[in-house]
């Protein structure tokens, strides 16, 4: 079961991978997800570079995904961290490949859905696994622990941006509150749940994809939209001051401790 999982786990990542390739390079539906997005535009949405990260996300998945094939197939040590995810991040990727089709062909009210079916099988994940509760091993934290905190965290800001872009399709307009009302509204909502799953599940890395995101939101709105952009850059300062905190707190079992031993006694 365990071998079966790791290879379908190993294809879905290089589906989703193939997927996004093939949108950008040959411009599905003659566009691109970029395009799309500006067409949709909200005060929300980061600036461009942002969206850089996917390729860190992409790099960490598969990282993720070769990992569960050695684990699988070469090791003897206990993954059960393999049956735990069982066919959760299979669904995750193939969901995350139908969003790009659906997003390119303009079905953005499908795409919300897609989307949160995405974060609803890595939520599954995070809690199948009890991930970041235990003392796990440094290469359990690495492979398995970062990949999906910074595909989850970086997903749980999308769906807002994502229903944000769907809603400027609709046409509304924010009523009775304006757009900048709600942009900081969604920007506190936002910053809530990243330190809520900061100190109650230990995911700092899921927060510090918010801080990425929100620099880039101020980057974008610096110069017109000042409140939101302060705002933005209030909530990542905030978000990063918490997640070092946190590592304070927790230096103890910190991966760079449990690899600094693991040196010494080699």
């Amino acid at each position: 079961m365990k071998k079966s999982l790791a290879l379908l786990n190993l294809f879905s990542v290089l589906f989703v991978i193939a997927v996004n390739y093939v949108s950008q390079m040959y411009r599905l539906n003659d566009t691109t997800i970029g395009e799309i997005s500006r067409r949709y535009d909200n005060l929300f949405t980061p600036a461009p570079y942002a969206f850089s990260i996917w390729g860190i996300i992409f790099l960490s998945l598969l990282a993720y995904a070769i990992f569960q094939v050695k684990r699988a197939f070469f090791s003897k040590k206990e993954s059960n961290f393999i049956s735990q995810t069982g066919y959760w991040f299979f669904i995750a990727n193939i969901l995350n490949a139908s969003w790009v089709l659906a997003f390119a062909f303009d079905y953005t009210g499908i795409s919300v859905l897609i989307m949160l079916g995405i974060l609803f099988s890595l939520i599954k994940i995070i809690l199948n696994t009890n991930m970041e509760r235990w003392d796990a091993p440094v290469e359990v934290i690495a492979f398995v622990w970062w990949p999906i905190c910074l595909y989850s965290g970086w997903i749980a800001v999308a769906t807002i941006a994502n229903i944000s872009a769907y809603l400027t399709k609709l046409g509304w307009e924010g009523a009775p509150l304006s757009e900048v009302s709600w942009t900081i509204i969604l920007i506190g909502i936002a910053t809530i749940i990243n330190l809520a799953m900061t100190w109650k599940r230990n995911m700092r890395e899921f927060a510090l994809v918010a801080v990425w995101a929100f620099v880039a939101i101020f980057v974008r709105h610096k110069d017109n939209y000042e409140i939101v952009a302060y705002s933005a850059l209030t909530a990542a300062i905030i978000l990063f001051i918490s997640s070092m905190a946190h590592a304070m707190k927790n230096k103890e079992t910190s991966p760079g401790k449990k690899l600094k031993e693991r040196l010494q006694n080699h």
